[in-house]
């Protein structure tokens, strides 16, 4: 076991995932992180005499695992869970988050130390299925040293497996811009499945109310009547996991072609869910007038210059 004062460590305790097919959910196994003190369910991946598992630090239990002197690449400083099983890509989806620590080593910033945790999915021939890999944090920074902090974003709430899909493996890896030599901790990664909600099961652009899982044609943000949604949950849902980042831009417009609110522009994904809530305000977050407005989504991938062109009509009303 190794043990050091200064490091970026990356610490992973992954929690009991159990499957209760009785209740409708299910979780993962991936062990219990390192609480055994060495990397049972877990291997390396890179220069194993840099990567370790150690008592110095944690954000719960006591152990940790660690990445010394993270390299230019991120195949230098990584590790993958073993092989999970995971329950019917039709009717599960699954989410991904870990808490990370970046020891300030008294060189560089925090923005030169880059993190990753993802998933890749395996078929029933353990063949890893190619561009497939979802729920990338790929260059997620923390905001500051010498803190835990929790990595996780809208591509990671509800992950997706691909049709083909039957095994899993959690890959986690880090590399610095700038050679710092910042060691890194992770802990509580948590891997988990849940019921795959309706609006995740239909491909394109929708739009869904938040409280029912229900398609949504009218919502009533500034005077709700009993019953009636007061929010619209946008999505849209890709049939494949792009291979690349794509860009995405999601706009309202109002009947005369008006740009009245803008829930992301040029952000950068590479998922096959995008999930956002909308309240009906603007731009200035002042709720719109009663009528018809067309949400209007774009999504460019960034090799090959394609663009997915959608379009959805919801109507805005108000208690009388």
């Amino acid at each position: 076991m190794r043990s050091k004062s200064k490091k970026f460590v990356f610490v992973v305790l992954l929690a009991f995932l159990v499957i209760a097919t009785s209740s409708g959910f299910g979780a993962v196994l991936i062990k219990d992180g390192f609480e055994t003190g060495d990397f049972t369910g877990w291997s390396e991946v890179g220069t194993a005499s840099s990567i370790d598992v150690t008592a110095e630090k944690s954000y719960t239990g006591s152990y940790s695992a660690y990445f010394k002197d993270p390299t230019s690449a991120f195949s230098g400083r990584g590790i993958e869970s073993d092989y999970v099983s995971i329950l019917s890509p039709d009717n599960y989806c699954f989410t991904l988050s870990a808490y990370f620590y970046v020891v300030n080593e008294g060189a560089g910033e925090i923005t030169d130390t880059d993190l990753r945790v993802y998933v890749k999915w395996y078929d029933s021939g353990y063949t890893e299925i190619a561009g497939s890999e979802s729920g990338y944090l790929s260059g997620e920074h923390l905001s500051a040293f010498d803190s835990w902090e929790k990595i996780g974003k809208i591509g990671m709430t509800l992950i997706a497996a691909p049709a083909n899909a039957s095994y899993a493996r959690v890959a986690i890896d880090c590399k610095e811009t700038v050679n710092n030599n910042n060691d890194v901790y992770v802990d509580d990664v948590v891997f988990e499945s849940a019921v795959m909600p309706v609006y995740l099961k239909k491909v394109g652009l929708n739009v869904f109310d938040p409280s029912s899982d229900s398609e949504l044609k009218v919502f009533f943000p500034f005077s709700t009547p009993a019953g009636k949604p007061s929010l619209a949950r946008i999505v849209f849902n890709m049939e494949n996991t792009p291979t690349t980042e794509v860009k995405a831009n999601i706009l309202i417009y109002d009947v005369m072609g008006r740009l009245v609110k803008t829930i992301v522009r040029d952000e950068q994904f590479q998922s096959t869910h995008y999930d956002y809530i909308w309240d009906g305000k603007d731009a200035d977050q002042h709720y719109l007038p009663c009528g018809m407005y067309i949400i209007s989504l774009e999504v460019a991938d960034q090799d090959t210059g394609d663009v997915i062109r959608k379009q959805k009509v919801v109507a805005i009303g108000r208690k009388l």
